[in-house]
């Protein structure tokens, strides 16, 4: 009985460019990121008006991050290599793009909600000084009532 056994090897080429397929998922994780932005902007407002957190925004961050790195990661490699890199350029530039406005989200969200937290202290505090107020002049006229009265 013979045995024969058939292995299959895959050698890169010297001039065979690497890095294509860092830069094709790059651009499309960069490309979702940013075609998707507007809907998870508003997720996250409506998220924030309601008293949660602005987790999905950063989450958002960090995958445009990963795209646009991505990318970056492409071009690099596509460049010593000799690729061409037109979609890891695309990638990035598309990347960039998101996480600055992913950015001003998030950052807008959070100074949102910091000022709204202010309001919201301000607003308790006239309106406990109000009843204070007219919790005193209740008595004081019940007091007057009740002098009158005898």
């Amino acid at each position: 009985m013979e045995q024969t056994t058939t292995t299959t090897t895959t050698t890169i080429q010297p001039g065979t460019p690497q890095g294509k397929g860092m830069a094709v998922a790059g651009f499309v994780i960069s490309l979702v990121a940013l075609v998707f932005y507007f809907v998870i902007a508003g997720i996250v407002a409506l998220q924030a008006l309601a008293g949660g957190g602005y987790g999905l925004g950063i989450f958002w961050l960090i995958l445009s991050l990963l795209g646009t790195g991505l990318s970056v990661m492409g071009m690099m490699k596509l460049s010593k290599t000799g690729g061409k890199k037109g979609l890891a350029i695309a990638g990035m530039v598309i990347g960039l793009v998101a996480v600055v406005l992913t950015l001003l989200l998030v950052m807008g969200i959070s100074k949102a909600q910091q000022a709204g937290n202010e309001f919201g202290d301000k607003f308790k505090d006239a309106m406990e000084q109000s009843t204070q107020q007219m919790q005193s002049e209740m008595n004081q006229a019940m007091d007057s009532l009740q002098g009158e009265a005898k």
